[in-house]
């Protein structure tokens, strides 16, 4: 067998999404256009035929991420998968890289020198029934992003798992509906987005202080949304899982994690992300 690797780019788009739709994952081409356009993609071609795929996110200096890893099926089990990651991790030298694994790809993963940490949790429902009340903790108020809040959004971000994603930060103000609780003196105290996603509406990344703080956060941006499909992945670590549960959001999955590298280790008393941006970007 004689693969070749190349750069992944837009024109790409639509074989990808053809393989997540054979995997029966929610992404539409507008969450993959997303994906290409912050990430840095490989492909695996073989005579012409399309092997897979892999992206990978460059989040600063020292963190990265990879996602969206698939081959396939017709040519699983010839070390395709393999391939594209090696590809990937020389992009990263030096870097502490994360990834969400599936049963499948844990032992490759391993093998590449990846370390279980945790896992994460997929809650959603196909139709939101339990809009809860907005519940403002005591001396905070909420209100919108605005561009000017881009630079600080991005630290605070960064304070959470380690990771430096502006780019990231300013499409989600751009495009989404992300709102912020601050302070009197306009400390902030977390940060959340609300964007389309797959089969309708996710939740993330939630980024804030303290568990009263992120359900207001996401209670904020759940208004409205009643009968809607919602979607929010959160750390397995995390309180938040246990009241989504009580907001009719099932679990359905729970990926483990795996990173290569050393793990992010948050201050104590600093910003916490209770919520992922996607299992891929994490």
């Amino acid at each position: 067998m004689s693969i070749t690797l190349r750069a992944m780019t837009a024109d790409d788009i639509e074989q990808g999404f053809a393989m997540t739709q054979h995997l029966k994952w929610p992404h539409r081409r507008e969450d993959w256009l997303q994906a290409v356009t912050l990430g840095e993609g490989v492909v695996a071609e073989e005579h012409g035929a399309y092997l897979g795929s892999a992206i990978g996110w460059r989040w600063g200096e020292q963190a990265a991420t990879i996602g969206l890893v698939i081959v396939n099926d017709q040519f699983q089990g010839r070390g395709v998968g393999k391939q594209l990651m090696l590809a990937l991790l020389e992009k990263f030298p030096g870097y502490n890289v994360r990834l969400h694994a599936t049963e499948m790809g844990k032992g490759l993963y391993a093998k590449l020198g990846f370390n279980v940490t945790g896992h994460i949790q997929q809650h959603q429902t196909r139709a939101l029934t339990t809009v809860p009340t907005v519940t403002i903790p005591t001396g905070l108020t909420l209100r919108n992003a605005t561009a000017a809040d881009a630079s600080v959004l991005t630290e605070l971000d960064q304070q959470a798992h380690g990771m430096w994603r502006p780019r990231m930060i300013a499409t989600l103000i751009a495009d989404s509906q992300t709102v912020i609780l601050q302070d009197a003196q306009q400390r902030i105290h977390g940060f959340a987005s609300l964007r389309r996603f797959g089969h309708g509406w996710a939740i993330g990344p939630v980024i804030a202080l303290n568990l009263p703080v992120a359900q207001a956060l996401v209670s904020a941006l759940m208004q409205g949304l009643n009968g809607e499909f919602v979607r929010i992945d959160t750390d397995g670590a995390q309180p938040l899982a246990a009241w989504l549960e009580t907001l009719g959001l099932a679990q359905v999955d729970a990926p483990t994690t795996m990173i290569r590298g050393t793990p992010w280790s948050p201050q104590v008393g600093g910003m916490q992300a209770f919520g992922l941006m996607t299992q891929a970007m994490a």
